[in-house]
């Protein structure tokens, strides 16, 4: 009946309508959009898939149901994913993001416990990974090309004792929060060919457990924050050939199980405290040292002069080879006291076959020990020579003028001489007296 009334108000020209025609306006075309703007979904046999055929809107994953083991989502231009997305299906084992642009993960959008899963994304440009947005029972989950504009602290959470797999490979980092990556355990982690365009925070990978093996290689950082990287366990470590613009302090803390390895990086801006947060865990029992290997390593110190020894934890064995030192190496960090000159730092002196520096007139690397040879000991005999020189001279100059004093001296004593009356005895002067008193000495002339 209402309908009917609205419906014949319409008609009536003396009856204000705009509202109603504005309501319904807005109705068909929300109605429109949201039909529209769902992907759609096929499934076959165990396999759904939802394509966007590359659509330029924005699409919205709808909430999924029913059997399905393996779901794909691919080639959408942007997609939102709503919370719970995932919740409703069953004996899911894969969910595949494959070539995805602006893609949002929402809080609790893949969030999924009944059983662990597998998540991948294929060539995915993330807009924003929320809080908890990938939560539940995962198993594994792995990243390759694309890019992360941001993922808020909590991003990634999983609920399976131990995941067997977290892998970053070829991806574009813009910004990590702190605890995007927070308190999970995995066997193995990979973080390989990334490139971090801004800084990564301080415990942005906080409290993780790596069960096996942790491999950071072939990655780009700018600067790097203390403690940024944090482990409460490693068994075996491995870090190589990666670039950092800047590292801030004890930027990786790890508790080492089995084995730590870190070859040809170049860290600028280093602090000296960098590595000293690596230590060895608990559970290693063996009687020897755990071995700490730092080979081909290259190293500029945030404080450029002097160059700072590296600090390393006690309880590891130290395995230093062809440390690079992008510093100036100053002479006067020499102990001039021993022959040959040593370096003061005892770091230095331990192992200046294996330190590096650039010669101020070779650009080539040369062991610190063949440097101090040939370029401090030689301006150490220069100075020699030169202190010995002005010496001499100093000598010279004081003999000169003692013998001026000397001569100056005589000069002065004949000016002042005066000739003296020859001896006589007391009856002579007597009768000298007598001969002047008489006149007998006067002539007149």
């Amino acid at each position: 009946m209402y309908i009917m009334h609205d419906i014949k108000n319409l008609k009536d020209p003396t009856v204000n309508n705009w509202p109603l025609w504005l309501w319904l306006w807005l109705l068909l075309f929300v109605g429109k959009a949201t039909a529209s703007a769902n992907v759609s979904c096929i499934a076959h046999d165990t396999k759904v898939t939802c394509d966007c055929h590359d659509e330029d809107q924005a699409m919205f994953l709808p909430p999924l149901g029913g059997v399905a083991y393996k779901i794909e989502i691919r080639n959408c231009r942007a997609l939102n994913v709503e919370p719970y997305a995932l919740t409703d299906t069953i004996g899911l084992r894969t969910i595949t993001f494959r070539q995805v642009d602006n893609l949002v993960l929402n809080k609790y959008a893949l969030s999924y416990a009944s059983k662990a899963i597998i998540v991948e994304f294929e060539q995915v440009n993330f807009k924003l990974i929320d809080s908890h947005a990938i939560n539940g029972n995962i198993e594994e989950i792995s990243f390759v090309g694309g890019r992360i504009e941001l993922m808020q602290p909590f991003g990634l959470t999983t609920t399976k004792d131990s995941a067997i797999l977290l892998r970053l490979d070829g991806v574009t980092i813009q910004r990590i929060e702190s605890q995007a990556f927070k308190k999970f355990a995995v066997e193995q982690m990979l973080i390989t060919n990334c490139h971090f365009l801004g800084d990564v925070q301080s415990k942005s990978f906080y409290e993780l457990e790596v069960l096996r093996e942790l491999s950071i290689s072939n990655n780009q950082f700018q600067m790097v924050h203390s403690h940024a990287f944090s482990f409460k366990l490693i068994s075996k470590l491995s870090l190589s050939n990666n670039r950092f613009t800047a590292v801030d302090g004890e930027w990786l803390e790890a508790r080492i199980r089995d084995g730590v390895t870190l070859r040809d990086n170049d860290f600028g801006a280093t602090s000296d405290i960098a590595f000293r947060s690596l230590t060895v865990h608990n559970d290693y029992n063996l009687n020897e040292r755990l071995e700490l290997r730092f080979h081909n390593n290259t190293v500029q110190m945030a404080t450029a002069v002097p160059p700072r020894p590296l600090i390393f934890n006690g309880r590891l064995a130290l395995s230093l080879r062809q440390l690079r030192y992008d510093n100036t190496w100053p002479c006067g960090e020499l102990d001039m006291n021993e022959q040959p000159p040593q370096p003061k730092a005892e770091f230095f002196r331990v192992h200046s076959e294996q330190i590096l520096f650039r010669n101020d007139t070779n650009p080539s690397w040369t062991p610190l020990r063949r440097l101090i040879s040939e370029q401090c000991q030689q301006r150490s005999h220069l100075a020699y020579i030169v202190m010995g020189g002005v010496a001499l001279l100093l000598l010279l100059l004081l003999i000169v003028l003692v013998v001026c004093c000397l001569v100056n001296r005589r000069r002065k004593r004949r000016k002042m001489d005066v000739v003296q009356p020859e001896p006589r005895t007391y009856k002579e002067t007597q009768i000298m007296y007598q001969i002047e008193n008489a006149g007998l000495l006067k002539t007149d002339l």
